[in-house]
């Protein structure tokens, strides 16, 4: 049973045990009280509606979750000591799922600045009952500081007054870092990409270009649209492969371009990732050299050049899957930056922020053999 709290400051206050964790359950809870004790929420209300409600009072989606909308709960500042932090609560939905329906609970732990730096997530889509559901989840290799643990709930398609339910929140371990004047609030743009990418390359094989990519969770997840440019600047689509749609585990896609213009230099190629609701991303850009292979000097191409935080580097195609060095060099000769790659891709990535304005040589070398090419950082 639940003890009625008469207070905000008692309503909120943390649970002082020796596990250090901090519960919330939602007796007496209003949204006023809830933001004088600096939670945070957009889209939600509490309930004690019989039907609605997982014990007592809970909170809710209000208005109800369709495809479009979406709810954020974040918790007031907690002091994490510890690099794991467990996340425990009741969830439900007040109605089934159908079709192509889908819910997402996404927790994420968010930094004072806003920042992202872990997430886990529950995706419901047809044939998820309304019963009561628990979930537990670890979140590892946490830096030790203060955060919020926001909770997004969100939907796609169909079923537009369904309602996600929370309930009984306990965070082990973890205690409150001020119950009154410091609401300090840095709201995350997005927890997650529709589409997150573990990697995207791109390789020259025997006249035919290769892209591989692999994801590594895809929420609501629709299509990807294959772009390829010859100057970098100007895309165009050339092909659409689609997606797996929801899934936490790693899928594998690939195409092969083999109707490329060959009398280019270089192609650049990026991929559009598209979710049900027609939201955009963009991957990173992969360059692939083309033309000019068989010059006897030696040419590597830099984009982008004028260069701000990093610039990417095509190596000609024998260097591929070999031992290369990459440096940049400024104009009194001393290595600025340095990095060595045992297996080569075709185009690789140095992080060039740390370097001042000015100019510098970029010096690639592959079998003793060394190519230059002056660079600009703005």
């Amino acid at each position: 049973m639940k003890t009625l709290l008469l207070s905000a400051t008692a309503l909120f206050a943390v649970i002082a045990t020796k596990a250090q964790s901090f519960t919330e359950n939602f007796n007496s809870a209003t949204n006023g009280n809830l933001t004088t004790s600096c939670w945070v929420i957009t889209g939600g209300t509490t309930t004690a509606q019989p039907g609605e409600a997982i014990d007592g009072t809970s909170l809710y989606t209000a208005p109800a979750t369709n495809g479009n909308s979406k709810t954020d709960l974040y918790t007031p500042i907690l002091v994490i000591p510890n690099s794991t932090l467990t996340v425990d609560f009741d969830y439900r939905l007040t109605q089934s799922l159908s079709g192509n329906a889908t819910r997402t609970i996404e927790v994420g732990l968010v930094n004072l600045a806003g920042t992202l730096v872990a997430v886990n997530t529950i995706v419901m889509g047809a044939g998820t009952n309304t019963n009561i559901q628990h979930y537990s989840y670890t979140f590892t290799s946490v830096t030790p500081s203060n955060y919020r643990v926001v909770f997004r709930l969100s939907g796609a398609n169909g079923n537009g007054n369904v309602r996600i339910v929370l309930d009984n929140i306990n965070i082990s371990v973890a205690s409150l870092y001020n119950t009154s004047g410091n609401c300090e609030f840095a709201p995350i743009a997005a927890i997650i990409l529709p589409v997150k990418m573990k990697s995207f390359t791109a390789q020259l094989n025997n006249n035919k270009v290769d892209l591989k990519w692999i994801t590594s969770t895809e929420i609501n997840a629709s299509h990807f649209v294959i772009e390829r440019s010859y100057d970098g600047s100007n895309f165009s689509d050339i092909a659409t492969v689609f997606a797996f749609g929801n899934t936490t585990e790693e899928k594998s896609y690939q195409f092969t371009d083999n109707n490329f213009a060959s009398d280019k230099i270089v192609v650049y190629y990026r991929l559009r990732q598209v979710d049900a609701d027609g939201k955009q991303d963009y991957s990173s850009t992969r360059m692939i050299r083309i033309g000019k292979q068989n010059e006897t000097a030696v040419t590597i191409l830099t984009y982008p050049n004028p260069v701000t935080s990093e610039i990417r580097i095509t190596i000609p195609g024998n260097w591929q899957g070999k031992k290369a060095t990459y440096e940049v060099v400024n104009v009194n000769g001393q290595t600025a930056a340095r990095t060595e790659v045992a297996n080569a891709s075709q185009t690789e990535t140095l992080n060039t922020s740390s370097l001042v304005p000015g100019f510098y040589l970029l010096r690639v070398t592959c079998d003793n053999v060394t190519a230059i090419q002056k660079i600009i950082k703005q």
